[in-house]
């Protein structure tokens, strides 16, 4: 049962009579998509911000305005860091899904759960106070997944192969960085040089 502000007789019920874990799983990989499809769709708006702010740094130069072109220029600079972050966090979050769908058909948790929750930890800070309500929907996923991480702790102390989350986490979230460096190249044009006399790009 994992609905936000649950009543104290949800409390209760799920105290007495568990949600399955298999349903449970389920559950979060449905919030996880969801945020997954957020975060996609940020993504496209400011990809087409990006486009206009690149059309009017070409205008503006072509009027001779390097002055608007300077303030249009820095604009996408941040943008890019934006749509760079969201990117990265995108690939992360989709790499956790794969993790938890494979928890659903195969029932790894104790190799999977903790690599899960350190992307989701990771990810939520780099988006905390830049797309703060796809943050706070990935904090929702991970206190869905708090409970089970509990009930497998036992077994996966036991188990001696523990994979080490914030090593596997840390390793993926550096793959998904590059590979986000990488789409930018691919996707983006070069913002034109501003000439010298206009004021330095920060």
């Amino acid at each position: 049962m994992f609905r936000n502000n649950q009543s104290f007789a949800d409390k209760i019920r799920e105290a007495i009579k568990p949600t399955p874990i298999k349903q449970r799983i389920r559950m979060a990989t449905y919030k996880l998509r969801t945020q997954t499809t957020r975060l996609d769709k940020s993504i496209v708006q400011m990809e087409s911000r990006d486009r206009t702010l690149h059309d009017k740094v070409v205008r503006s130069l072509e009027a001779r305005d390097t002055q608007s072109a300077t303030l249009y220029a820095n604009e996408c600079v941040q943008i890019r860091k934006l749509i760079k972050t969201s990117l990265s966090s995108q690939i992360s979050l989709e790499q956790a899904l794969l993790r938890l769908e494979t928890i659903e058909q195969f029932g790894d948790m104790v190799h999977s759960m903790g690599s899960i929750k350190g992307i989701l930890t990771m990810v939520k800070g780099e988006l905390e106070g830049k797309l703060p309500e796809i943050s706070t929907g990935i904090n929702d996923v991970e206190d869905s997944l708090e409970n089970l991480t509990m009930e497998i702790g036992e077994s996966v102390d036991a188990d001696g192969n523990y994979v080490l989350p914030s090593d596997e986490s840390a390793k993926i979230l550096k793959e998904a960085d590059l590979m986000a460096e990488q789409k930018m190249k691919e996707k983006f044009p070069e913002i034109p040089p501003i000439p010298a006399d206009a004021h330095r790009i920060r």
